[in-house]
């Protein structure tokens, strides 16, 4: 296995795991870039949220029928 597979082997496994991609940059001593480059390639960029649009999106978010 190639050193660049192995890295994004390591990148994975670590991200399934729950760490950020800051800490998995820090842990395996990479480029920030490239854990994001990685995370995006395979569909997995962090997508950021702007209230204004979750509002709109889910209206009655605060509303719990109970079950």
């Amino acid at each position: 296995m190639s050193k660049v597979a192995e890295l994004a082997y390591d990148i994975e496994q670590l991200y399934i795991e729950g760490y950020s991609p800051k800490t998995i940059a820090a842990m395996l001593e990479c480029p920030l870039t490239m854990v994001y480059d990685w995370l995006e390639s395979n569909s997995l960029a962090e997508e950021k949220v702007v209230p204004a649009e979750w509002e709109e999106a889910f209206p009655n978010e605060d509303t719990y029928f109970g079950a």
